[in-house]
């Protein structure tokens, strides 16, 4: 089944991400040995709810969190302190360079986890990193990103935050 990006527009080069769903994202998320999440400035849609699982799956892989736009503001308010404030261009520049030594300690990522950003900024970030890395991309916003190594599919509201809240609890009770 071929999916087709929310923008039209937003699928560049010979290849689109695989569309996964919960399942499919926490295998993925489980190989890799240091994840790391970018969240942007609409983390905060649907009162929060995407910035409450988020914090749980970063608790639960013990991973840092990359806070672009203000959206570190919100993991204070919320007492979450494994996160690092950085432009979006900034980590996705960082990112693509292999003698980076990562998030503070962490080491260079080997998943780049995207959501709460805006489309355009997920887009271009997945387009830079699918071109000029080797990191695998995981998008698990409520909109296909073509340019992500995975991602998923176009979801609405309430079945994207049950497809968060599944991933959530599989990444959990997995050793």
């Amino acid at each position: 089944m071929r999916i087709t990006s929310w923008v039209k527009t937003h699928h560049a080069g010979s290849y689109q991400a695989r569309p996964v769903v919960s399942d499919e994202a926490m295998r993925i998320i489980r190989k890799a040995e240091k994840p790391a999440i970018i969240i942007g400035a609409r983390i905060m849609d649907l009162e929060g709810a995407p910035l409450e699982r988020t914090i749980r799956l970063a608790k639960a892989l013990n991973m840092p969190i990359v806070a672009t736009a203000h959206s570190g503001k919100f993991l204070a308010e919320q007492g979450f302190t494994n996160y690092v404030e950085m432009a979006v261009v900034e980590i996705t520049n960082v990112a693509t360079d292999e003698e980076w030594q990562g998030i503070e300690g962490y080491g260079r990522p080997d998943l780049v986890i995207v959501l709460g950003a805006h489309l355009d900024l997920m887009n271009a970030t997945f387009q830079s990193l699918k071109n000029f890395s080797d990191i695998p991309t995981l998008s698990i916003s409520r909109y296909f990103m073509a340019n992500a190594t995975y991602s998923f599919p176009n979801l609405d509201d309430e079945i994207w935050l049950q497809c968060l809240d599944e991933l959530c609890e599989k990444v959990e009770n997995t050793p």
